[in-house]
């Protein structure tokens, strides 16, 4: 009887090519993309920012904010930033952070 042993790396390739986690990534992902909508509808003034999720990747799947206005206002929403007119900080609301249990 032969034994194989495989390292870490190997595994990891192996077993997140697997069907059903590479569904149940996408099913976490899903989850997540809804609990950021929530918490930015929440807060939402003019509608420019949405949450999006892409499965469009072999493995993974990415949540994340979308602005019309550009990246750096995504950033801002999410992060916080200072006011131009006031020089005052303005928190951040952490959407993906706090929908992704991270905070």
């Amino acid at each position: 009887m032969t034994i194989r042993l495989y390292g870490d790396k190997t595994i990891n390739r192996i077993v997140s090519r697997l069907p059903a986690v590479r569904d149940a990534v996408k099913d976490h992902a899903d989850q997540i993309g809804r609990r950021a909508e929530a918490r930015l509808a929440a807060h939402r003034d003019a509608g420019a920012t949405r949450v999006g999720v892409d499965h469009s990747g072999q493995i993974d799947s990415v949540v994340y904010l979308d602005d019309e206005r550009g990246a750096k206002a995504a950033l801002s929403i999410e992060f916080g930033h200072t006011d131009p007119r006031t020089g005052r900080h303005v928190e951040g609301l952490y959407v993906l952070y706090g929908a992704a249990g991270l905070l």
